[in-house]
């Protein structure tokens, strides 16, 4: 590992000989450590600290996570405090009218800055920043205030509306300042998601609830995540385990080596192999999604937050804190199936920040907000113009054609297999750009292809809508499919390398 990697990240040097025995960088180990110790310490607030007040719970939720930040950030940790502290103060001095546009403008603002403080300086081989947990408290401090936004003005406008209609309606007064940095630093899912809301927060702070209702903590016992735990923590180390499996065969390196005309990518590679190479090398990068996001869920259930009711045959569900359906992204049979199993909180985020809001062009605004919350690599850029298009054109592509397979079950068949082979494949395309970063090499890829598919969905839109079978907007399901960055925190291969790297949210 290179001097300079040392010299710029500021995290603990405490296991360090853990990172020279088993060859992984230190900034991943001591994300690893943290949130191995974060699952264990998660169990307390099911077991001793059931029953405290809720003042002394959110203090170990705060302490716990300013601890954690400082662990495996440094000094960098105070970048923590400042966006949650600014945005508090607007919250208390900000009409009720605006609060939630300002701060989501100065949040966005100061993510921004780190964002391009990380790009522009040489920290090609550190992996692990502070911009993402900043990415988690951005989206924590918008929806809080947006929620007090609508809240509050109800509040104003029909001062008798007191019941209101579901859980954000109960958010009707600023937090006080411990509630408020409890929530904004809790450490449950500081490092890389999912974002969890406040109405959410509060109800695990306060405890005993189940399905909305108050229980009797002394009497009756509430259901055990330990199930739900078990699987998740399974799969997470099921993922990281093919993550190193494929990470050396199949390295995003040499995706670029397109720019270099003289390389055997450029040279020998069929379109067809490329694709495949790009399928296996992003399944790669998903892996270690998945691992990180698993964790993260199984930590959430581990202290209790994250219960979502009962199956039909009285199964409890822990799946609200979920922020990703392997299998229903995996296998998937068209882009909104698969867009919708992808970071499943940061697209309600988004739908409450930018698609609710009113206005025409929501699916560009989201696209929008979305790219920018993520930084200003071009890739970023490349991915989500190609994410909304691709949106857009399957929308209209399944009003058109799918009615004309309906009428016999191999012509059925026939449309299943062909949508799930056309969405790996869209897929792919869309999100290479995404794990490169860089604009060279993002256009090569695209290039080898001729742009192909970004014709064909320009191509698809232009087809005849069928009356009633295409709705005004886009389904509020159709979100970005790579609005995720959360963490940086696993890098793509053991020597750290910045392609691919990784921001959960």
């Amino acid at each position: 590992m290179s001097s300079a990697y040392y010299d710029y990240y500021d995290g603990s040097k405490l296991f360090l000989f853990i990172s020279n025995r088993i060859g992984l960088p230190i900034d991943l180990v001591n994300f690893l450590v943290a949130q191995v110790a974060a699952l264990c310490l998660a169990r307390l607030f099911r077991k001793p600290l059931r029953l405290a007040s809720p003042e002394f719970r959110h203090s170990v939720c705060l302490v716990i996570g300013l601890l954690m930040g400082y662990f495996c950030f440094g000094k960098q940790a105070v970048h923590l405090s400042i966006l949650p502290m600014l945005s508090f103060i607007l919250l208390k001095t900000l009409p009720h009218r605006i609060m939630g546009n300002v701060i989501l403008t100065t949040s966005m603002l100061y993510l921004s800055c780190l964002h391009l403080h990380r790009q522009l300086y040489h920290t090609a081989n550190y992996s692990l920043d502070i911009t993402g947990p900043l990415m988690v408290i951005t989206q924590r401090v918008t929806s809080l205030a947006y929620l007090l936004q609508d809240n509050l003005l109800k509040k104003e406008l029909n001062c008798n509306n007191a019941k209101g209609d579901g859980p954000a309606a109960k958010v009707d007064k600023i937090p006080s300042p411990l509630e408020y940095f409890a929530y904004t630093l809790a450490f449950q899912t500081l490092m890389c998601g999912p974002v969890v809301f406040y109405s959410d927060y509060i109800k695990f702070i306060e405890s005993g609830r189940v399905d909305g209702v108050v229980k009797d903590k002394s009497n009756e016992s509430e259901p055990s995540p330990r199930r739900a735990v078990l699987y998740k923590v399974v799969g997470s180390v099921a993922a990281a385990v093919l993550y190193l499996t494929l990470a050396q065969k199949y390295p995003l390196t040499v995706l670029e080596e397109l720019t270099d005309p003289t390389s055997e990518v450029s040279r020998s590679w069929s379109a067809v192999y490329l694709l495949w190479y790009a399928y296996l090398s992003t399944l790669v990068v998903r892996c270690k999604y998945y691992h990180a996001w698993l964790l993260s869920e199984a930590i959430c259930n581990n202290c209790g937050m994250g219960f979502n009711g009962y199956e039909a045959d009285g199964t409890p569900k822990w799946d609200k804190m979920s922020n990703i359906d392997v299998f229903g992204f995996e296998f998937a049979g068209n882009f909104r199936t698969a867009v919708s199993s992808w970071n499943r909180n940061t697209n309600t985020w988004l739908r409450s920040v930018a698609y609710a809001r009113g206005g025409g062009a929501s699916t560009a605004r989201v696209y929008a907000l979305s790219a920018l919350w993520h930084g200003f690599h071009p890739g970023y850029y490349l991915t989500f113009f190609a994410g909304g298009l691709f949106t857009v054109a399957a929308k209209k592509v399944r009003a058109v054609i799918r009615p004309m397979f309906l009428d016999s079950r191999p012509k059925k068949l026939f449309y299943d297999s062909l949508t799930f082979i056309t969405t790996r494949v869209a897929m792919t395309y869309a999100t290479v750009p995404f794990v490169l970063l860089h604009l060279a090499p993002s256009l090569a890829f695209y290039g080898k292809f001729f742009y192909s598919l970004h014709f064909i969905a320009l191509g698809a839109l232009l087809l005849p809508s069928k009356s009633g079978s295409m709705s005004s907007s886009t389904s509020t399901h159709e979100l970005p499919p790579m609005s995720s960055k959360g963490n940086k925190d696993l890098p793509t291969d053991t020597n750290g390398d910045l392609n691919g790297k990784l921001k959960m949210s």
